[in-house]
């Protein structure tokens, strides 16, 4: 493990607000969460050099800056390296801090402090070996699709019956071949390959897991076993694959109401309503979502995997 302090010099942001500033050629970094944290352009000289990550204090959001900048005074950290590192690295380190941002909200932001301290996993780093072309198709054609604009809310309790998982402590079991979902927000929440306790379930392929702590949810596409800080989503009828993939993105874009301190579980998250589109009967458009799910980047990967089976 690297504290960020033993890598970079963390600096505050510097500037002026964007309402006091004229359009220019300069990228100005705030508090948001999409296009790199870039806002707008403006007329004022970089007050930082690039490349460097900008890290954003309310959410912990870490970006990548590729051109010489200047930030709003408030709410960025700006990284700069201590010596020389590759771009490639750069990425790397944004994404460890990006897997940490959970730990963070309004109430208890990223500030520099919290930042210096702050520890990433360096080991699994090969500069050499990083290949990101390998995971993505190499090319993606999308076709026109006639959009459905009726949408409405469902209550996640009247699409699901949801439970927690069934045993807590991970550094008991032996390892082994059965999938383990525990509360992490990557890997589909994979954790790790054990083999299931004698108390424990394991879960049939085609449910929908959600993490207590990031609120990040995930369609299993393998039988599981999961911890106790896991839901786990069960369709109170049959759903198409697709249409659990679209569900699950819209419980995500949910999940920005839930942190460490209000933590979604069960009696939480059954609060939430996700906004899906309907047909003339005022159903869920399966169809619809089944033409939208699969003209997405990235579907030929899940088909791969539904094949293999």
């Amino acid at each position: 493990m690297a504290r960020i302090t033993d890598l970079f010099f963390v600096k505050r942001g510097k500037g002026e607000y964007r309402e006091n500033l004229e359009k220019g050629d300069t990228p100005l970094v705030s508090a948001t969460n999409t296009n790199n944290g870039i806002v707008d352009h403006v007329d004022i000289e970089p007050t930082f050099r690039a490349p460097a990550i900008t890290v954003e204090r309310v959410t912990g959001q870490a970006y990548v800056q590729l051109f010489d900048f200047a930030t709003v005074p408030d709410d960025i950290s700006v990284l700069i390296t201590k010596e020389e590192m590759s771009l490639k690295k750069l990425c790397y380190i944004a994404s460890q801090i990006n897997l940490l941002k959970w730990r963070f909200s309004y109430a208890r932001k990223l500030t520099p402090t919290r930042l210096k301290s702050l520890e990433i996993e360096l080991a699994k780093f090969y500069d050499e070996e990083l290949n990101l072309s390998e995971r993505f198709p190499e090319s993606f054609t999308r076709e026109s699709i006639e959009h459905n604009r009726n949408y409405r809310f469902f209550k996640v309790v009247d699409l699901f019956d949801i439970t927690r998982g069934d045993f807590h402590a991970l550094d008991r079991l032996d390892d082994g071949d059965v999938p383990t979902v525990s509360r992490i927000s990557e890997d589909n929440g994979v954790t790790g390959y054990y083999e299931k306790p004698s108390e424990a379930e394991i879960h049939a392929k085609g449910l929908l897991t959600v993490s207590t702590v990031t609120g990040d949810a995930f369609v299993q596409l393998e039988d599981f076993i999961a911890t106790d800080n896991v839901l786990i989503c069960r369709p109170k009828r049959e759903f198409r694959i697709t249409t659990l993939f679209f569900i699950q993105l819209m419980i995500n874009f949910e999940k920005w109401r839930f942190s460490y301190g209000r933590q979604p579980y069960r009696r939480v998250f059954s609060k939430t309503r996700i906004f899906l589109p309907t047909n003339g009967s005022g159903e869920i458009d399966e169809d619809y979502i089944q033409r939208l799910v699969t003209n997405s980047y990235g579907w030929s990967m899940i088909e791969n995997t539904l094949a293999s089976e």
